[in-house]
């Protein structure tokens, strides 16, 4: 199981790139969406909670794009819906 990045130290860093796309001003998103980040994920690196994924879907929603989601990635299969209904939970929540 990862011992890597938890939640408040990905969503600082997260805060940090949604920050240079703000600058950047795109017209548009592209988010590859990787569950390998979670935190149960066999060959993942770092360690995302499912109510993690919900805020990192706030996060990038935030930025009012339009988006682009494409899932790549997540080996616990057990755990793929619940982590993606979380992600898109939060993203669509803050829409």
């Amino acid at each position: 199981q990862a011992q890597g990045t938890g939640d408040e130290d990905y969503l600082s860093s997260l805060e940090d790139g949604l920050a240079a796309i703000r600058r950047y001003a795109p017209d548009a998103l592209l988010v590859s969406l990787g569950f390998d980040a979670f935190e149960g994920d066999p060959i993942g690196f770092l360690s995302i909670s499912t109510e993690g994924f919900g805020r990192i879907g706030e996060s990038i929603a935030r930025l009012g794009l339009p988006t682009v989601l494409v899932q790549e990635g997540g080996y616990n299969v057990e755990a793929l819906g619940a982590n993606l209904t979380s992600f898109l939970k939060g993203f669509e929540g803050a829409r």
